[in-house]
């Protein structure tokens, strides 16, 4: 280290102390403020992550517009707080996240700084008690930059989370100038930064960014030592982004956990269907011998017939669709068949019509309802369609209360007998 005029000095150690001073404050913050935040789990205690589906052009996209402080860093210290080399900044940008832990952003970061010299250069206006001369100058810095959302990346991805801790990688073009001077630096530049993200909506989000990027010595007008040394600048903004397009991401493992559940459901469809069919088939097969027995019947006496077929055919059932209170087609033609092969051979017998309900749906109340829905719809066919006298039916309503087939399926319909 070697010491100078009025007692200052120039140590290649201190070049970039402020950079490191700003970016380990703001990593405190930001893993303080994550700590704070509920991981996103599952319910067994786990944390969810990806994959996730691949999002649109404009969705996840972002623009934002921060203010804050500039301060340049090189090799010569001087008194007061920053070596009075604070300069006022923008910072200007827009972003996509590609992923909900890989974004790119683009933008532009600048305004002013200001260093000190012993000897005027190019940017330099004034000149202290000191002896020293100040180089105020405008900065600007046109980047590309790669983010890595680390708290999705770490404790599971959560659109709703109140702190996001982003480290970043930056490269881009790096200009000083001043107004009014035709002579400028222009050079690629490269750094590093942090970004949090502070969620206040959906749609907007405060941020708070913390930025080191290295330049070559001499981007304040002062002449490069030829050392190779470079020089920083550190810049603190505080401001928002406004997030644009459909934001949020979906995983793909919704859409299949989705489709797993329509099959198995579709699956055990198919079952209760097949039931059904078969239980059709039976019924079928009984009426057909059902039908047999009566024309056998019907070829003897007269009195044997009405005693046999009374003893065989009844009770009758017709069955009904889940929640329904109306019977099918092909229900009715079961109906069609058994009043005129049953009902209507024993013109003094007075039948009872007992609805029933399936008690593993709905609820008692809702089960008795419909019970009675459905005898009362039989009672009003048989008056109506086939002219039964009202005195020859006796209607009942059991709801679900009596599992007469122990069959739910079975259950929905009412019983002649």
């Amino acid at each position: 280290m070697g010491k100078f005029e009025n007692g200052f000095y120039k140590d290649m150690k201190t070049r970039n102390l402020f950079g490191i001073i700003a970016f380990c404050i703001a990593l405190t913050v930001s893993f303080t403020a994550g700590a704070q935040e509920d991981n996103n789990r599952d319910e067994n205690g786990r944390i969810v992550r990806g994959a996730y589906e691949t999002n649109r052009l404009f969705d996840n996209v972002w623009i934002g517009v921060a203010g804050g402080i500039n301060i340049y860093e090189d090799g010569f210290s001087s008194p007061g707080p920053f070596g009075g080399r604070l300069g006022p900044a923008l910072d200007i940008n827009i972003g996509k996240w590609v992923t909900p832990s890989v974004g790119l952003r683009i933008g532009y970061q600048g305004l002013m700084a200001s260093s000190w010299s012993l000897t005027p250069y190019p940017f330099s206006s004034d000149v202290n008690e000191n002896g020293l001369y100040k180089n105020s100058f405008g900065t600007m810095f046109i980047h590309g930059d790669v983010m890595w959302n680390i708290s999705n990346a770490i404790s599971g991805y959560k659109e709703t989370r109140l702190w996001n801790f982003i480290p970043y990688l930056s490269a881009g073009y790096a200009r000083s100038y001043k107004a009014g001077l035709d002579w400028a630096n222009n050079e690629l530049a490269v750094g590093v930064g942090l970004l949090n993200n502070i969620r206040i909506s959906n749609r907007v989000d405060l941020t708070l960014d913390f930025r080191q990027h290295i330049v070559k010595e001499g981007f304040d007008s002062a002449p490069n030592s030829g050392a190779g040394r470079a020089a920083g600048m550190t810049s603190a903004t505080f401001g928002v982004a406004i997030k644009l397009g459909k934001t949020g991401f979906k995983r793909t493992g919704t859409y299949e956990n989705t489709i797993a559940d329509l099959q198995t459901a579709n699956a055990a469809l198919e079952d209760a269907k097949a039931d059904v069919e078969n239980n059709v088939d039976e019924l079928a097969a009984e009426n057909a011998a059902l039908k047999d027995a009566i024309e056998d019947l019907k070829n003897r006496e007269p009195e044997v017939v009405v005693e046999k077929v009374m003893l065989d055919v009844t009770p009758g059932a017709v069955f009904f669709e889940i929640g329904q209170a109306t019977l099918s087609k092909r229900e009715l033609f079961h109906l069609d068949f058994y009043v005129k092969n049953v009902i209507a051979q024993d013109p003094e017998k007075v039948f009872t019509l007992t609805g029933y309900a399936d008690k593993q749906t709905g609820s008692a109340k809702r089960n008795q309802q419909l019970s009675q829905m459905r005898v009362d719809y039989v009672y009003n066919l048989l008056q109506t369609r086939y002219e039964i006298p009202a005195e020859r039916l006796v209607v009942k309503a059991a709801g679900a209360s009596v599992d007469r087939w122990n069959d739910p399926t079975l259950n929905r319909c009412v019983v002649i007998e």
